[in-house]
C-alpha cells in the first residue's frame, strides 16, 4: 500500500513539475537607465506587479543610450517583428512593448496570462505602440512659448534695438542693416544652442543620480516660482511708473559692457579686398561673434527662463531632445528677426520703444504665467 502511494505521489508530481518550475518570467527592459522612469519600472511598477499575479521575475536591463543597448534592443524588435519606435521597449515572451503606458499595461496582461496558464501570450500580429505620454506631448507647448517669451524680455529686446540703432548710425542703407542684423542674431543662436546643449547633456547626466535629479527638480521648481513672484513685483513697479527699479533685469555694469561691445563694429568696408571678401571678414564673422559674446553676457537676465526650461525638458523625458532645444532657439530669435524687418521696413525707433513701453506691464504678466507653469509641471514630473 505504501509503494502505491509513494508511486501515484510521484507520477503527479513529475507531471506538475513544470507548472511550478514556470513561475519565474524573464524579461528585457531597454530603457535609459537611471532615469526617473527606469527606477519607477524596477521599484515600484514591477514589485506591485508580481505581488498582485504571483508571478516572480528576472529582469535584465539595459541602457537604450548606449550603442551596445540601442543595436541589441533592434535587433530583438526585428526578431519580434517591429521596428523601433520608442524607448522604454519591454520584450517578454513573444511580445515587444513600446512606451510607458504600452509597458505597464502589457506587463500585466503578460504575467496575469502567465499566472493562469503557465506560458506567454502568443504573438501578437498588431501591437498598439503607445506614442509619447501626455506630459511628453505637451512638452513642446511650454517649450515655444519660453522661448518666445526670453526673446521679447526687456534684456534681450533692449539689445537689439541698441544694436540696429547702432547699426543704423553708421549708414550703409537697408542691405546693410539687414545683414549685420542677421549676422547678430545667427550669433546669439550658434551661442544660446550650444549653452542649451551643454546645460542639457550636464542636467541629463545628474538625472543618472537620485539626490541630483531630485535636487534638480526641486531647485529648479523653486527657482521658478521665484521668478514667478518676483516677474510680478516687477509688473507693480512698471504700472507705478518705478520701471529702474525692476529686479529682472541687467545689472547696468553689463549693460555698459554690452554696449561697448557693440560699439566696437565700426562697419566701414575695405576697399582694398573683394566685396564679398569684405562684407564676410568686416560685417558676418564679426557681428556673428559680437552676437555670441552679447548672448553670454545676457545669460544674467536671460537665462532666467532659459535654465528652468532646459531642466523641464530633461524631467518630461521627451526623446526629442534637439528638436526641443531648436525649437526654443527658434522662438526666441522670431522675436528679434521681426524687429529687424520692422527696422528695415523703416519703423522709427521711438515708435517701437513707444509699443514696448506701452506692453511691458503685461509682458512681465505674461512672464510671471509662464514660470508659474514651469514651476507646476517641474514640480508634478514623474
Amino acid at each position: 500500500m505504501k509503494f502505491w502511494f509513494v508511486a501515484v505521489l510521484m507520477f503527479y508530481s513529475a507531471f506538475s513539475m513544470p507548472i511550478f518550475s514556470l513561475t519565474a518570467v524573464d524579461i528585457e527592459y531597454y530603457g535609459e537607465i537611471g532615469c526617473s522612469h527606469c527606477d519607477t519600472f524596477r521599484q515600484r511598477l514591477l514589485p506591485r506587479i508580481e505581488a498582485e499575479t504571483g508571478v516572480d521575475v528576472r529582469a535584465e536591463y539595459y541602457d537604450i543610450l548606449s550603442e551596445d543597448g540601442f543595436t541589441r534592443c533592434k535587433e530583438r524588435l526585428t526578431e519580434m517583428g517591429q521596428h523601433f519606435d520608442i524607448f522604454p521597449v519591454l520584450i517578454i515572451g513573444n511580445n515587444a512593448y513600446q512606451g510607458n503606458n504600452a509597458v505597464e499595461s502589457g506587463l500585466l496582461r503578460e504575467l496575469s496570462f502567465f499566472a493562469k496558464h503557465g506560458d506567454y501570450l502568443k504573438r501578437q500580429k498588431k501591437l498598439h505602440i503607445h506614442r509619447e505620454s501626455y506630459s511628453q506631448q505637451f512638452t513642446w507647448l511650454p517649450v515655444f512659448f519660453a522661448g518666445l517669451a526670453d526673446g521679447v524680455n526687456p534684456c534681450a529686446f533692449t539689445t537689439m534695438l541698441f544694436f540696429l540703432s547702432w547699426i543704423a548710425s553708421r549708414g550703409g542703407g537697408r542691405r546693410k542693416l539687414m545683414l549685420s542684423g542677421g549676422s547678430f542674431i545667427t550669433g546669439i543662436f550658434l551661442s544660446y544652442l550650444a549653452i542649451g546643449g551643454g546645460l542639457f547633456t550636464l542636467f541629463r547626466t545628474a538625472e543618472g543620480l537620485v539626490i541630483l535629479r531630485e535636487g534638480l527638480r526641486y531647485g529648479f521648481s523653486i527657482l521658478a516660482f521665484l521668478l514667478a513672484l518676483l516677474s510680478c513685483l516687477d509688473a507693480v513697479m512698471v504700472r507705478r511708473g518705478t520701471r529702474s527699479r525692476m529686479i529682472l533685469q541687467l545689472p547696468r555694469s553689463i549693460k555698459l559692457l554690452i554696449h561697448a561691445h557693440v560699439r566696437k563694429y565700426d562697419g566701414k568696408e575695405s576697399a582694398s579686398r573683394p566685396a564679398c571678401f569684405s562684407l564676410l571678414l568686416r560685417i558676418v564673422l564679426p557681428l556673428v561673434v559680437t552676437g555670441m559674446i552679447v548672448s553670454l553676457l545676457e545669460l544674467a537676465c536671460t537665462g532666467q527662463v532659459y535654465f528652468p526650461t532646459i531642466a523641464f525638458m530633461v524631467q518630461s523625458k521627451n526623446k526629442a531632445a534637439l528638436p526641443l532645444l531648436l525649437l526654443y532657439n527658434v522662438a526666441f530669435i522670431a522675436p528679434l528677426i521681426l524687429l529687424l524687418f520692422l527696422v528695415v521696413a523703416g519703423v522709427s525707433h521711438q515708435r517701437i520703444v513707444g509699443w514696448f513701453n506701452r506692453n511691458l506691464f503685461w509682458g512681465k504678466l505674461g512672464l510671471a504665467l509662464l514660470f508659474f507653469v514651469l514651476a507646476l509641471l517641474l514640480f508634478l514630473a514623474p
